[in-house]
């Protein structure tokens, strides 16, 4: 690493000659009152009422002014005793005490630059000076440029540039923020080598930079070591880095021994353990933590927020509405929690009012109107999301915080047209399509099945990041090009751009998607042994969906016993979902067992559990477990599917006759139906509906799956001749049946090449075809139609068909 240097001229250090020392200064009583009773006017008045030519100020009166100039950030003032200082020619001869106050003014008023260009004019630095810079660097959230500072100060030969207790606590905060595990860990050799590892300060920073690097062991190694000179900083950190890390239990426990240990708990601590009641629902303690609080009288904003957010999510939304009345001071979170917490409980009602009254209260500013969009999007409500940031156009600017989240919303709607407005949108507003705006948009129209234009994007986009890399490498995975995936994967690492967890967990979803099963064995192999990065459970479940997917069930089996980690539910659920697939109801089993013994309170898990008995004709068992969902007081939103026509998107579930073209719906299926009855084009294959009902009520679960519902809608909707598409979407895999039956169905309707060569390419895909016509029992004639169809038409032009 480097230190920054920023061409710019150094500000005045030693321009003046030297003067005589001070004979009268101000009265220094008076000036350290002022200061403590923060009255920095005064304060600056008496500073300067009493220098005269040739007699400045003493440093220490600088010194006071400028920690107080510090507190309150007031840049201005700060800039106004910096001018002072070198007209008085105080800073003439100075030792680095004066030259060090005035970097830490800067650093803690956000003047990086001034910072840097007095660093560069200071003839002698000291350890506090370089320390000053590298907290500026900190402070202003560069702490790539701060970590080039210490190396920097490493490679001086200036005396007194020696690191200290400071300096590599400062350090390892940066190292933290950077993520950067590697740097972290030789700062702590150096910690070390130089017995500062004994120093509580470096202690408790060494924790949380190992917290936030996941590096969790060596946290709680350090936090062993140092026992007897734990503080409660020390309870913090680790407490801290097992909730960035998802452990709340240890946490918890982590709480308790503090207790026990006899330290009183501060605002970090209280917030900590509030969070850890919301994620598990603890609502008593929360509750004792609450008392605490009101016991002691300590309830600052960011705690009164916590409580907010630790009522809402166990479910009392009255004694959340108790905490946000009694916050004097409300900021944005306040708001923002309140309402999410009207969301999150199903009181849409009182959520509009809330909006209304947000709105009446708080100023419109951007700032408002981007929490209350990413309000909505947290909490599921795309369209009112998308209504919301229409109605924002009309008062005020959208920024690019606020394009994200919309994009984000879209993307989750899968609405290209809309996609495509807001893509408009940024053109003419010349908003620079770089970093998180142009990720966005990628994963967006990926999102929306426009691989052409994601890649068009891409390309078109100079300065590549590994967010953006990782996004194009997910697009193509998700649309079933795994080789193309390899190939960028690679262009990626020939651009010198290194992969994180996120960019191997994108390649091996692609692996697994198009059953690339040697490659993925690989890159999982090279993200450990070569960049040194520990797999997720992601990656390790991404490997057995690879293995089970490509028939090898029993190896996923084996694979998962040798896995490092504890598996947790993601990883089992991939080998159930694959066992169904190939039916190894022996291992489903072992596989459902365990996705329930991890995760009672999860309703999809029993709906997958039962079907895994549906599957085996064991109907009282499947029963058994859907019962236990409601006798645990969960539910299951339905799977729907929807389409979007015109500028609206329309969403249907299963049997659905809400919507308002519903007879016309039904009657369109019952015309298709009768057609491929008469034309002997189409068998239903009824192993698929896992219910325990006759043979007609299963034909008929078929025939009004909530994606044929979607076509249904698609095609009265269009004329066969339109350039329209009908692109419908699922919440929900479609099984083969409902795929096969769409093809049939679109191609009956002569809507070829638009909707019958897209769904055309799906059929192959389920039917795990290569181009050449399968004959199998139930599917021979579907594979030969859709094969004729698909060679009919390149693959290319069926990708721009789905894509436009």
């Amino acid at each position: 690493m480097a230190a920054t240097v920023l061409s710019l001229p150094p500000i005045p250090y030693n321009r003046l000659s030297r003067t005589p020392p001070a004979i009268s200064s101000p009265d220094h009583t008076s000036l350290k009152q002022l200061c403590k009773e923060g009255n920095l006017r005064q304060a600056l008045h008496l500073l300067t009422a009493r220098a005269a030519p040739g007699r400045p100020p003493p440093q220490d009166h600088y010194g006071m002014v400028l920690d107080l100039v510090a507190a309150k950030k007031a840049a201005a003032q700060g800039v106004q005793v910096h001018a002072h200082a070198v007209s008085t020619g105080s800073l003439d001869g100075d030792d680095g005490f004066l030259a060090t106050k005035l970097l830490f003014m800067y650093g803690k008023c956000g003047r990086v630059v001034d910072a840097r260009r007095l660093f560069d004019g200071m003839s002698g630095r000291t350890v506090f000076s370089w320390n000053a810079l590298i907290g500026a660097y900190l402070s202003s959230g560069s702490a790539g440029e701060a970590l080039g500072v210490y190396q920097a100060m490493r490679e001086s030969a200036t005396l007194g540039a020696v690191p200290d207790g400071c300096t590599l606590a400062s350090v390892h905060k940066a190292c933290g923020v950077a993520a950067d595990g590697r740097c972290g860990c030789e700062v702590h050799g150096l910690a070390v080598k130089n017995g500062l590892d004994v120093s509580t300060l470096v202690a408790n920073a060494l924790i949380a930079m190992y917290a936030r690097c996941n590096m969790l062991d060596s946290a709680v190694r350090v936090f062993e070591w140092l026992h007897d000179g734990r503080d409660v900083t020390s309870w913090n950190s680790l407490i801290s880095g097992c909730l960035q890390n998802g452990m709340f239990l240890k946490a918890l426990d982590l709480f308790r021994g503090m207790q026990r240990a006899g330290l009183s708990m501060n605002s970090y601590t209280t917030v900590g353990m509030l969070q850890v009641c919301a994620e598990l629902a603890q609502l008593n303690l929360g509750r004792e933590v609450h008392a605490a609080l009101l016991k002691c009288g300590s309830e600052y904003i960011i705690q009164c927020n916590a409580l907010l957010v630790m009522y809402a999510r166990c479910g009392r939304v009255v004694s959340a509405r108790r905490v946000f009345r009694e916050i004097d001071e409300k900021d944005y979170i306040s708001w923002n929690s309140m309402l999410s917490c009207y969301i999150q409980n199903g009181l849409y009602v009182e959520a509009v009012k809330f909006l209304g009254e947000m709105l009446e209260v708080e100023e419109k500013d951007i700032v408002t109107w981007t929490s209350m969009i990413n309000s909505y999007t947290n909490n599921g409500l795309l369209n009112e999301a998308v209504a919301l940031f229409a109605e924002m156009q009309t008062d005020i600017q959208p920024d690019s915080v606020a394009l994200v989240s919309i994009i984000g919303a879209i993307a989750d709607l899968s609405s290209l047209a809309k996609g495509k407005e807001v893509h408009g949108f940024l053109i003419r507003n010349n908003f620079r399509m770089e970093g998180a705006m142009v990720s966005s948009l990628v994963d967006m129209y990926s999102g929306c099945g426009s691989m052409s234009n994601a890649l068009r994007l891409f390309d078109g986009t100079k300065c590549k990041d590994v967010v953006l890399w990782t996004a194009i490498i997910n697009a193509a995975g998700m649309h079933g090009h795994g080789k193309q995936a390899l190939d960028l994967f690679k262009r990626m690492l020939e651009t010198g751009v290194a992969p994180d967890q996120v960019s191997f967990l994108a390649l091996l979803y692609a692996c697994s998607h198009s059953k690339l099963v040697d490659e993925g064995k690989c890159y999982l192999d090279m993200m450990r042994s070569i960049y040194r990065l520990e797999p997720w459970q992601e990656h390790y479940a991404c490997v057995v969906d690879l293995l089970g997917h490509s028939g090898q069930t029993e190896d996923a089996y084996e694979f998962i016993k040798s896995m490092p980690l504890e598996p947790k539910s993601v990883v089992w659920c991939a080998l159930l979902g694959a066992c169904r697939v190939h039916r190894n109801h022996k291992l489903a089993v072992v596989a459902a067992n365990k996705l329930l013994e991890l995760e009672p309170d999860n309703p999809g898990n029993y709906v997958l559990v039962s079907n895994v008995y549906a599957e085996m004709g064991k109907w009282n068992s499947a029963k058994e477990v859907r019962a236990r969902i409601s006798e645990r007081g969960l539910r299951k939103d339905p799977a729907c599917s929807w389409i979007e026509m015109g500028n609206k998107v329309h969403t249907f579930t299963a049997r659905d006759h809400s919507h308002r073209d519903a007879e016309r719906i039904h009657l369109k299926l019952a015309e298709i139906t009768e057609k491929l009855r008469k034309e002997g084009r189409y068998i239903e294959d009824t192993r698929f509906v896992l219910h325990d009902v006759s043979e007609e009520e299963k034909i008929d679960v078929l025939h009004r799956h909530s994606e044929r519902l979607a076509i249904a809608f698609g095609l009265i909707s269009t004329h066969p001749g339109a350039a329209t598409p009908v692109r419908p979407l699922s919440s929900d895999m479609a099984s083969n049946q409902v795929i096969i039956s769409l093809f049939v169905e679109s191609t009956t309707m002569e809507r070829e090449p638009t909707v019958a060569m897209v769904i055309a390419l799906l059929a192959c895909e389920w039917l795990q075809c290569t181009g050449s016509p399968r004959k199998d029992a139930y599917y021979g004639l579907q594979c030969t139609e859709a094969c004729r169809i698909r060679l009919k038409y390149p693959t290319s032009r069926a990708g721009e068909e789905l894509g436009q």
